[in-house]
This record gives structure tokens, C-alpha cells and sequence, in this order.
């Protein structure tokens, strides 16, 4: 498990149902694509793990991301 926070402004209520759609983005026009998350979520579920993300209780934005252990891993197969 790894937790990320930052100390930015942090994720408003109304957008984390939806943050790790492709192109949604809380960037001005023409700064951002919305893809980054979508595309982070994609690789971490291709290696059967998740990631959340959170408004964390003292300011930023929280991502925890859970991977399977190399352990696990070796018998899935």
C-alpha cells in the first residue's frame, strides 16, 4: 500500500465520484486533458491493485494505491 498526498487545494466532494473518468479535469481550458487518472487507474488495475483518492481532513488531495505483493503475485499464476 501507498499513500500520496499532496498539499494543493484538494478534491471538491462533487468530483471524486467521478475523478478517475477519462477527461474530466479540474484544469483551466487548454492546461489539461483529464486522462492522467483515467490512465493511472487503468495501469494499476491491469496489475490487479486499486487506487482511491480522498480529500484529505488537513488540506490536498489523498491517493492510496494497493498493489497485490510480488508474493502474491508469483502464486497467482
Amino acid at each position: 500500500m501507498l499513500t500520496i498526498q499532496d498539499n494543493g487545494h484538494g478534491i471538491a466532494e462533487q468530483d471524486l465520484p467521478r475523478i478517475f473518468d477519462p477527461f474530466v479535469t479540474s484544469t483551466p481550458v487548454g492546461k489539461g486533458t483529464g486522462l492522467g487518472l483515467s490512465m493511472t487507474e487503468a495501469i494499476i488495475r491491469d496489475h490487479d491493485g486499486s487506487i482511491g483518492a480522498a480529500d484529505a481532513p488537513e488540506g490536498g488531495a489523498l491517493f492510496t494505491v494497493v498493489l497485490p505483493s510480488a508474493k502474491d503475485a508469483a502464486g497467482a499464476g
